[in-house]
């Protein structure tokens, strides 16, 4: 078996539906590619088990899904390795819909994007569209980095046209089920190349 990382990645029927996400709410564990059958097992039942997770069953009955419906699988998939950033974007503008625009936050190494703990804040930038045009505005830098950047200039907007071509395939084909894309994303290794990880509708939230 090669060296690395694998990641077991929840996935269930209780998520991106019509007016639920339920983004961050299941567990993905991270086991090594040599590790032994019980620990992928313990993994395997880990990712299975949190979809009774008292915060992802809460979160279901708010929003009145029903408990009897919903089903988990896991992913198998080779991690992105070695990342050197970690990030989510989505595609359109989450506070306000008239305005095109592409929201990039990224993270140090370690830190998830996903399910920050304490005081952990992304670097982010809104990239609106303007015409073929993308201008940048950073609206803040990691906290985990002393106020460094994680994402040179060029990088976003390369990142930032690379989102777009991701949201002009995909959301023709949803037909209402998103306003936009919800992508995970990683920057690996010296060459900083941009690896993809997980696309997924987005609706984003009415006002």
């Amino acid at each position: 078996m090669p060296a690395g990382r694998v990641f077991l990645r929840s996935s269930t029927n209780a998520e991106d539906l019509p007016g639920f996400n339920g983004a961050g709410i299941y567990e993905s564990i991270v086991v090594a590619r040599d590790a032994p059958d019980a620990r992928v097992a313990d993994a395997l039942r880990e990712v299975w088990a949190s979809v009774w997770a008292p915060t992802a069953f809460e979160e279901r009955a708010w929003f009145r899904l029903d408990p009897t419906r919903v089903a988990m699988a896991v992913l198998v998939q080779p991690a992105a390795d070695p990342a050197v950033v970690n990030g989510v974007a989505v595609t359109v503008n989450p506070f306000d819909l008239r305005d095109p625009a592409i929201l990039i936050d990224a993270q140090a190494p370690g830190a998830s994007i996903t399910a920050a703990r304490g005081g952990d804040v992304p670097e982010q930038f809104l990239v609106h569209r303007r015409g073929d045009a993308l201008v940048p505005e950073l609206l803040s830098r990691c906290s985990r980095t002393d106020g460094a950047p994680l994402l040179r200039e060029d990088e976003v907007l390369r990142l930032a046209a690379l989102l777009a071509r991701i949201h002009d395939a995909f959301v023709p084909r949803w037909q209402g089920r998103g306003d936009g894309v919800d992508v995970e994303y990683f920057v690996v290794g010296p060459e900083r190349r941009f690896v993809i990880v997980q696309a997924r509708p987005y609706r984003a939230p009415r006002r």
